[in-house]
């Protein structure tokens, strides 16, 4: 199942979320994340969250209208966390978070985090942001975009067997490591690039101005 997050960090706007609302068969907001639905004819299917963060107005407004679960402010889990578990529930494969950057810088870490617990448990997750696409590489990952884009792979920790093809800086059965920026502005030399890593995590920021993944 095709499943959008909205977070409440760096706000889409309006045309991306209603093209990622289109992609989508279910639609999840989390807190502040409403916000983003302000201008839209859309709503989300479930709004969830501990509701410190959106606005009273905008909350007043769709909380009649959306199917909601509120939760604790006293918790463990980031609301973004607590959607992404509730997205697995239903059996998303394939899942897409907007309004995951910018804000707080360790929410948004913490974001970034969410692709790997997506990704270890065999299920595709990205972060779209204004003109870039993140994504968690689960053995193997395909690029697709256009000559010139830049492309940066990062460990988290220590990452081994990592292949990179099709890129200006080819890498074949490499190590790279958190402490080390070898990774960062790779650029892709035709239309495809694939990047293989044999033990580790890595995300892979792929910079594409004026596009979208939708």
């Amino acid at each position: 199942m095709r499943t959008l997050i909205v977070l409440g960090g760096d706000l889409p706007d309006t045309g991306l979320l209603e093209r990622a609302c289109g992609w989508a068969e279910l639609v999840i907001a989390a807190d502040r994340g409403l916000e983003a639905f302000r201008d839209t004819a859309r709503l989300p299917d479930l709004l969830l969250g501990d509701m410190d963060s959106v606005s009273g107005d905008v909350l007043s407004r769709f909380e009649s209208l959306v199917p909601e679960r509120r939760l604790p402010c006293m918790k463990d889990d980031t609301d973004g966390q607590d959607a992404l578990k509730t997205a697995l529930g239903r059996g998303a494969q394939d899942i897409v978070f907007l309004g995951a950057l910018g804000g707080r810088l360790d929410h948004a870490l913490g974001n970034l985090s969410l692709l790997m617990y997506a990704a270890h448990r065999g299920v595709r997750a990205r972060i779209m942001g204004d003109g870039v696409t993140i994504e968690a590489v689960r053995e193997a990952l395909a690029i697709s975009g256009n000559p010139g884009d830049t492309v940066s792979v990062m460990p988290i920790g220590t990452a081994t067997g990592v292949t990179l093809s099709g890129f200006q800086y080819p890498l074949v059965d490499g190590t790279l490591y958190a402490e080390n920026t070898l990774g960062i502005s790779n650029v892709l030399m035709a239309s495809a690039g694939t990047i293989r890593v044999a033990s580790g995590d890595v995300l892979v920021f792929h910079y594409h101005p004026g596009r979208n993944g939708f």
